[in-house]
């Protein structure tokens, strides 16, 4: 005789085989849950010109008088580290150990940012690009593990309507922050913003520390606010350690067609309307007959200002429908961004950077469905390994960079609206609209 799991996916016309709900929390510990949601996705969009890894730091790099191989070396660093919150979800994978996660990782970053402000007043520039270097390891790392645990939170942590309104103003709200972080690090940096503030910059290297210690009282912050959370209860089947656990995961995973479904939504839509914005920001020469760099401010302005509108907007969709109305949507807002780039001339054409903008919270509406497909307890495992699957389609900028010198801008515009157009034709077609995570079943045999 030998204990075995099956899954099974539930069917409509038996109730007795619909998944039981993924919360069990009362409506206060679910707005508390919300609340920390929301004000540290907030921090971290404020923050995001020094944890989103790549400008500041190739930027200071070079300013330290290293050339264009070391600038991009922390970004490098930065993508070797993001497999790395897998492993750590393989060995913590207990809901009992989501806030101390949490607080750690909340804690090594905030420190990364003092000590790396230290260092820049301290040190040679020799030692000052190795704390660039370790700063993005240790960003990279914790942001992954970060992501993973705040979605088990919401995930398992409150109901679908409550992580729809949870989505729309974290994700409505969070992008003006960032607004507002980039107009106080080129205030800070340079003391110009989009020739609308005027300030007189700080000099450096007070300028690259003043960036980076501001991080350490905001993930503290974060990291404090981690306590008002309340837990959610342990799954029915927690995993544990070891390595038959992990095989079972990903057999979960990668085998769940509704997941692989949404992943290929998720990856296709990456690939023609995210990694698509380079080629878009170079085609202002085209359009408008002037320097990207004129505009380079303004897109930025449109890319968070319409993420923010359409952030509210998804997010309410997805409270009062289903979790495949705003992925989809996402998917058609880059498609109508494409689109507007390949369509529109002059001084308007700057909006399709607004739309690819808002097309960009691709990741948490199919993220979210991801989520509510899985079953409770592997949650934090299939949100890692959904941030990994990412990079698949990592080279798809050097790919529009290559159809670009060889046949034009306007054709790896197409080539991103064709990809979009098959991602629709997929996600409407074969994803349901209300999924239900797979029920783990015991039979003897």
């Amino acid at each position: 005789m030998n204990d075995e799991t099956d899954e099974i996916p539930p069917r409509e016309s038996d109730p007795a085989e619909v998944a039981p709900p993924l919360h069990e929390l009362s409506e206060h510990a679910q707005r508390r849950n919300s609340l920390v949601f929301i004000v540290n996705t907030s921090i971290t969009y404020f923050v995001a010109p020094v944890f989103y890894i790549g400008l500041l730091h190739a930027a200071i790099v070079n300013a330290l008088g290293y050339k264009d191989t070391i600038a991009n070396l922390p970004e490098s660093v930065f993508m070797a580290m993001l497999p790395l919150p897998i492993f750590i979800a393989w060995i913590w994978p207990s809901t009992g150990h989501l806030r101390k996660m949490l607080v750690v990782n909340y804690f090594c970053k905030g420190t990364a940012g003092l000590v790396t402000a230290c260092l820049f007043l301290a040190v040679p520039p020799s030692w000052q690009v190795a704390a660039l270097v370790l700063h993005a390891a240790v960003v990279g790392v914790t942001n992954g593990v970060t992501n993973m645990c705040l979605w088990e939170l919401i995930g398992r942590g409150m109901s679908s309507v409550r992580r729809g309104w949870t989505l729309g103003i974290a994700f409505g709200v969070g992008p003006l922050f960032a607004v507002l972080g980039s107009c106080v690090s080129q205030l800070v940096l340079n003391g110009n913003f989009l020739g609308i503030i005027e300030v007189d910059p700080l000099p450096k290297p007070w300028s690259y520390a003043a960036l980076f210690a501001a991080t350490g009282p905001a993930m503290f912050v974060s990291a404090a606010m981690v306590f008002l959370a309340h837990l959610p209860p342990p799954a029915a089947a927690e995993p544990a350690v070891g390595f038959a656990e992990v095989k079972r995961g990903l057999r979960q995973y990668f085998t769940h067609p509704l997941i692989l479904i949404a992943v290929c939504g998720f990856l296709l839509t990456s690939a023609g309307g995210n990694m698509i914005l380079n080629n878009v920001a170079l085609y202002v020469r085209d359009a408008t007959g002037e320097a990207p760099e004129a505009y380079t401010g303004l897109q930025q302005a449109l890319r968070y200002g319409c993420k923010s509108l359409f952030g509210l907007t998804l997010g309410f969709v997805l409270a009062r429908s289903q979790p495949k109305t705003p992925a989809l949507a996402t998917t058609l807002i880059c498609l109508a961004g494409v689109s507007w780039a390949l369509f529109v001339p002059g001084k308007w054409y700057l909006l399709s950077t607004g739309l690819l903008g808002a097309g960009e919270l691709y990741y948490v509406y199919y993220l979210n469905y991801i989520v509510a497909c899985s079953p409770p307890e592997r949650i934090r495992e299939n949100t890692a390994y959904t941030n990994v699957i990412a990079s698949a389609v990592s080279a798809m900028p050097l790919i529009y960079g290559w159809i670009s010198d060889h046949h034009g801008l306007r054709s790896s515009f197409q080539l991103a609206a064709a990809i979009l157009v098959a991602a629709i034709v997929i996600v409407s077609l074969l994803l349901p609209p209300r999924p239900a995570p797979r029920i783990v079943r015991s039979t003897e045999s």
